[in-house]
Formats: structure tokens, C-alpha cells, sequence
């Protein structure tokens, strides 16, 4: 199958905001809140003193001792407060049956073909229970998850309640079996939302992060661009309440990130998971695991979809499954623009 010019994919897993907040006695809802702090910054990096490797700056020795005033955004657990609360809504939908937008008719069908063969046999309900480990062990919450005992709770639009109390007892492996159980249960509500164009499918997401007074939060940071003197250099994502107040968030692409973090097919020996991503992007060493010249990105893979049409004919369950095809099925749900370039 050879790739169009035209061909996008909407995406199927869409969370919203994660909201900080905090509770008591007289409201249910606090938002939390970023400080803005000052500080005398140290100059630490190599450029200060060095213009290239082993070629020292001519500088004078007090002007490595000098401070750089900075202005900067913090995040910290009020006083009294016992519980940090970060709560998302979560929509699944299966756009990932076909292409929302693709010019050929035949590689449109091929595909259409593809993810219809993957339902029947199945497969959606590996890739439903990856996400729904992420979901219930907080793996969207990032940074976060590192503190004292988290608990995470859903509440679907099927009436269903969904909770693990302190995820850190669990992990991806774990065996136990009221921990198995829940993923099993909300991997059947996720598969059936993929794979069932006119279900919708829905819940309410909260963590409760007990911490300590004045231990610090991290929500998603702003991509600021150069910062003159003065200004504030950190700034944190927020969402404005209608008092005016502005609660601290971590923004729909970082929990998306989080929730989809299942790729560890990329490589027989692979010890973590990745982001679903179409090479396979490594930040944590900032690679790609999934280069072109090895056949295993997502664009070499997602154009041997023909092949992989006749695997699934022969396949009995989803055990059968190869791993290739779990991680372009992944792709496709994670949504994106996947067509060749103009030089194609």
C-alpha cells in the first residue's frame, strides 16, 4: 500500500485539562494556585566560562561568582492542606476505524479493511488494557506520581466507579488480582469505545495526591520564548475560574502523553515504554528507537498494510497479534497527518 497525499486521522483518546485543586471545610474547590518567586540565580552553565571544549572564557574570577536575579512561577501545598486534587475528563472514540480525510479510495479501504480485521480479532483490547494501566496507576500525572500515596479513581459514563488506592503497591506487572481485575474491567469499556463508531464513551478521572505543606507540584509549564531581563522565566499552564482565580493544570497533551505511554515493542529488550510516536522518539536519551534505515517506524510499518491484512486472517485471537501491528493500530488511534510529503 503506498501512502497518499491526503490522509488524517482524528484522534480518538481526547482528555481534557487536568485541573489542581484542593479541598475544605467550606468548598469542595480550591484551585491551586502559582506563586511568583524571586530568586539570585548562580552561574553554573559550561558557556559561562568555557567559549568550546577545553578553551576557557577570558573572564575574571568574580564574574563567575555574580548572581542573575530571576523571576520565576512556583507551585507549592498550602498550609492545613492534607490532599492535592488533579481531575480530567476523558472522551474515547473510535476514529481510528478509518481515515477522516484520505484522497485514494484503495489505500482508504486497505485501512478501513485493517482496523476492521484488528477489531474481530480482537486486538483493541490489548492496546485498551495499556491504557487503562497508565490511567489507574496515574502515569499522566508525571513528576507528580512521586510523592506519598497517590490514589486514582474514574468515574465512566457506563455508571462504573474504578479505583486504586496508593498505586504505588502496583506496577505494570503487577499480579495482583484486585489490581488485574480493575484493569481488566475498564479495558473492556475502553475496547468497546474504540471499536464501536456509535458508543459514546466517557469518565471523570481524579488522583489524590497526599502531600505534605509547602512540598512543590508540577503542572505543565508554558514554552516561553526568549525572556528578557525582568521578566518572569517559568510560567505554568493555567485555567481562569469565573472569580478570576487561575488554577494550575496540566494542559490535554501532557496527560494524552501519559495515557498513551505503551510502546514497548520498539525493540526486543526494551525495558520502559515510549510515548506512541511515528519514529519511536526517545526523550529520556533522546533518540529515535524507531529509525527509517530499520524498517520499524510507523511509515514502513503502516505501508505493509496489505500483509498485515493477511496475518490477521490467519490469526485466532488476539495473542496472535504481532507486535507491528499493535503499535500501528496505536499510531492511528493516537490521530495525526500521515501523509507523503509533495517530493513523494
Amino acid at each position: 500500500m503506498q501512502l497518499c497525499k491526503q490522509l488524517k486521522y482524528e484522534r480518538s483518546i481526547q482528555p481534557g485539562k487536568a485541573v489542581f485543586f484542593y479541598k475544605t471545610e467550606d468548598s469542595e474547590f480550591v484551585p491551586l494556585e502559582a506563586d511568583i518567586k524571586r530568586i539570585r540565580g548562580q552561574k553554573t552553565s559550561f558557556s559561562e566560562a568555557y567559549a568550546s571544549i577545553a578553551k576557557p572564557k577570558n573572564v575574571a574570577v568574580q564574574d563567575l561568582a555574580y548572581s542573575n536575579p530571576i523571576r520565576m512561577e512556583t507551585v507549592t501545598v498550602p498550609p492545613l492542606v492534607e490532599a492535592i486534587y488533579c481531575r480530567f475528563n476523558l472522551r474515547i472514540f473510535a476514529n481510528s476505524l478509518e481515515p477522516s480525510v484520505c484522497d485514494d479510495l484503495d489505500t482508504h479501504n486497505i485501512l478501513k479493511q485493517l482496523a476492521n480485521g484488528y477489531r474481530q480479532k480482537e486486538g483493541y483490547k490489548e492496546l485498551a488494557k495499556r491504557y487503562a494501566k497508565n490511567l489507574l496507576l496515574g502515569q499522566w500525572l508525571f513528576r507528580n506520581q512521586q510523592t506519598y500515596p497517590v490514589s486514582i479513581e474514574l468515574l465512566t459514563s457506563n455508571n462504573s466507579i474504578f479505583s486504586v488506592n496508593d498505586v504505588h503497591q502496583f506496577d505494570w506487572n503487577s499480579r495482583s488480582n484486585s489490581y488485574i481485575n480493575q484493569v481488566e474491567k475498564l479495558a473492556a469499556e475502553l475496547a468497546g469505545a474504540f471499536s464501536e463508531p456509535r458508543r459514546y464513551w466517557s469518565a471523570e478521572v481524579t488522583a489524590k495526591i497526599s502531600a505534605q505543606m509547602g512540598e512543590e507540584i508540577f503542572p505543565s509549564q508554558q514554552l516561553t520564548e526568549k525572556v528578557e531581563k525582568g521578566e518572569i522565566s517559568k510560567l505554568f499552564c493555567k485555567l481562569a475560574m469565573p472569580d478570576g482565580r487561575e488554577a494550575v493544570i496540566l494542559n490535554m497533551e501532557k496527560v494524552g502523553a501519559g495515557i498513551q505511554m505503551i510502546d514497548d515493542w520498539y525493540t526486543d529488550e526494551a525495558d520502559y515504554r515510549l510515548r506512541v510516536h511515528e519514529y519511536g522518539a526517545d526523550p529520556k536519551h533522546v533518540i529515535a528507537q524507531r529509525r527509517p534505515e530499520t524498517h520499524s517506524d510507523f511509515y514502513s510499518l503502516v505501508s505493509q498494510a496489505e500483509a498485515h491484512l493477511e496475518v490477521l486472517k490467519q490469526a485466532v485471537s488476539s495473542s496472535d497479534i504481532p507486535a507491528e501491528i499493535h503499535y500501528v493500530m496505536s499510531v492511528l488511534i493516537k490521530g495525526g497527518m500521515f501523509q507523503r510529503g509533495k517530493e513523494g
